[in-house]
């Protein structure tokens, strides 16, 4: 009968330079399990039981102390014995990790060896046996060879399984080796070790405010905090001299010197312009809708008001530069220089005197100054389901304007702001406030939310220009004619869009984009020009279906950046309801809209190539449509005479 070995002393150890180690058990004394839930593991390498990661670290009291607790409650002698003294540098703690990485990298080789040859093994057995049915023999049932041709077939499987569960783990192990293999070479890759450096830099930081507050407050840290502060200059100084090593055989080191505002910059595998040059990060042009783009500009970044969207990028995670003017040249060739070209391009314009000319333009350039009589801002504040709401005037620096009291907006009767400053009432008369005083939204739009209330800016409104004196034209008098419904006009024969302009908009009337020129009354977004002529259809006559008249189906994309509408077919109303309605002709991504107004070719609309992919839609539906949008005016036309 195997007896219960005796309980004898037990020795817990911790030394910075060997970690916690557990001594004094035996197999079988019960110690291992008493103390595994408190991470106590076994090594080959360890004499005696240790804890998990505690080499190079300050011990971990508290799983130390829980473990000796829990071996005395088991009646074990327990001895702990901690020495925080006891350190190795941090070089050799380095060279040590290298060396277990390579010894890892031996022993995951030979398992990965091992099962290769196993796999094959497996596959040669079940080749083998499998010889006898090469040519289809069945298993004769009540044969005397039947019983061995069904252990055969049982061998075949388990051996072909096996061969493919040793393939597997061949490759597992094949990933261990190349992970042991790499790891000094991403440990030590430049890049990383400039951020490891920033988040070494932060924690000793920290230790120093730790320690500078123990030592005035006496608290008993006091020596931890120093063996920490130790620790972690040791480790900088070791990174900062990998990091000189790195620049002196030719890694560049990214730096803010290296940039001025208008640069290109190769971050991931695309180009981003430069908005500014920040001590740490560049920010750098970002438009979501637009990603991944080759090279993305400030102008692919501007949205409606003017504002450009950025995004940081680190100075380890940029690749190359490419000056403004290079990557305007390489663009009209139709190209996107790689990083050879845009280094050669950079050598050529440093962004020195680059940086140097955007100082003197900006110095040069008259100041912007604002009359500080006229409010920059107004801001609604309102309670839920209240009748009343508060205009406040702003300054610039976001204070109530001296020169401006505060408004006080009542709800019509019968109304309440229901949802607080979000009330379309509410923001209905703050519109009607912010006209009568001769102000307009100045681009952006609200900010902030009931708690706090909206903010947007204003500007005083242009001066609306005058209308034309048009005569008045007398028309001699008639006999009333029995009423009789007439087709509605052409716009080619209404009264031209400057006879009835009001104010200038601030905004497209079409797309609501603030690129709305008032002056021209053109959007260079949407290349909306009300004074154009647009091709219509032509008007359906009287006792015809409006059904039968003409009209352009459109293909509409996800994201598309075409400021021109995409015409597929012409045809009848009716045919394009049927085409647009069926759910064959809409995905994910796009979908055929139809329209019978347009607007002008090669300005609102253009036509694209048809790929022939709704062809069967087409003939399901009994449609032969048309691309000639002329043509489709011209049998309009003669369908109604």
């Amino acid at each position: 009968m195997t007896q219960t070995p005796a309980k004898g002393t037990i020795t817990i150890t911790h030394t910075r330079a060997e970690g916690t180690i557990l001594t004094g058990s035996r197999k079988g004394d019960g110690v291992f399990e008493i103390v595994r839930n408190h991470n106590f593991w076994f090594s080959r390498d360890v004499e005696g039981l240790y804890i998990r990661r505690s080499q190079d670290k300050e011990a971990d009291r508290w799983r130390i102390n829980a473990a000796a607790e829990a071996l005395r409650a088991a009646g074990h002698e327990v001895t702990v014995e901690i020495d925080e003294a006891t350190r190795r540098s941090f070089e050799e703690a380095e060279a040590a990790r290298e060396e277990r990485a390579e010894d890892r990298a031996e022993r995951f080789s030979d398992r990965a060896g091992r099962a290769v040859v196993s796999a094959d093994a497996r596959r040669a057995t079940a080749d083998r046996i499998s010889k006898r049915f090469e040519f289809g023999q069945p298993i004769l049932v009540g044969h005397h060879s039947e019983g061995r041709a069904r252990r055969d077939a049982a061998k075949i499987d388990t051996n072909m399984r096996k061969s493919f569960e040793e393939r597997d783990r061949a490759a597992y192990w094949s990933d261990r080796t190349r992970a042991a293999e790499n790891y000094a070479q991403h440990r030590k890759d430049p890049y990383r070790t400039l951020r490891r450096l920033k988040r070494l830099g932060a924690d000793l930081r920290v230790q120093e405010r730790h320690h500078a507050e123990a030592v005035e407050k006496g608290y008993d840290s006091v020596d931890r905090h120093a063996r920490l502060i130790l620790d972690l200059t040791e480790e900088i100084a070791h990174w900062e001299k990998h990091v000189e090593r790195a620049k002196a055989e030719g890694v560049k080191v990214w730096g803010p010197d290296d940039f001025a505002p208008g640069d290109f910059v190769r971050y991931g595998s695309s180009w981003y312009q430069v908005a500014r040059v920040n001590p740490q990060t560049l920010s750098i042009a970002w438009n979501l809708r637009l990603a991944p783009k080759k090279v993305m500009s400030l102008e692919d970044a501007t949205f409606d008001g003017g504002r450009v969207g950025t995004h940081p990028a680190d100075y380890t995670q940029v690749r190359a530069r490419c000056p403004e003017e290079a990557m305007r040249a390489f663009l009209a060739d139709g190209k996107v220089p790689g990083t050879k070209s845009a280094g050669e391009a950079s050598e050529a314009a440093p962004p020195g005197p680059i940086r140097e000319a955007q100082a003197a333009a900006k110095k040069s350039a008259p100041k912007k100054r604002t009359d500080p009589k006229i409010p920059k801002r107004v801001k609604v504040e309102c309670r839920w389901d209240a009748t009343e709401a508060t205009l406040t005037w702003l300054n610039g620096n976001n204070q109530p304007h001296k020169a401006h009291q505060p408004m006080t907006i009542t709800a019509p009767d019968g109304v309440k702001f229901t949802e607080s400053v979000w009330s379309k009432p509410l923001l209905a008369e703050v519109d009607a406030a912010l006209t009568a005083a001769g102000f307009a939204y100045s681009g952006g739009g609200w900010s902030g939310g009931p708690g706090r209330g909206l903010v947007r800016g204003i500007a005083p409104a242009p001066a609306a220009e005058p209308e034309p004196p048009t005569a008045v034209k007398q028309e001699p008098a008639v006999e009333e004619a029995p009423a009789v419904p007439a087709p509605a006009p052409d716009l080619a024969e209404r009264a031209p869009a400057d006879e009835v302009q009001g104010p200038p908009a601030q905004t497209c009337p079409m797309c609501h984009s603030a690129r709305w020129d008032a002056a021209a009354r053109v959007c260079a977004h949407c290349h909306h020009n009300p004074n154009a002529r647009p091709a219509v259809a032509p008007s359906t006559p009287a006792g015809q279906d409006w059904l039968e008249g003409r009209a352009l189906v459109f293909i509409v994309s996800k994201n598309t950046r075409r400021t021109r509408k995409r015409a597929l077919w012409a045809m009848t109303r009716r045919e394009a309801q049927a085409v647009c309605g069926d759910s064959r002709t809409s995905g994910r991504s796009y979908m055929l809209t139809f329209s019978d107004r347009p607007g002008v070719e090669g300005v609102d609309w253009e036509w694209v190539p048809d790929n022939g992919s709704l062809d069967p839609v087409l003939a399901d539906l009994g449609i032969t449509p048309e691309r000639d949008w002329t043509a489709a005016q011209g049998a309009g036309a003669a369908a109604a005479a």
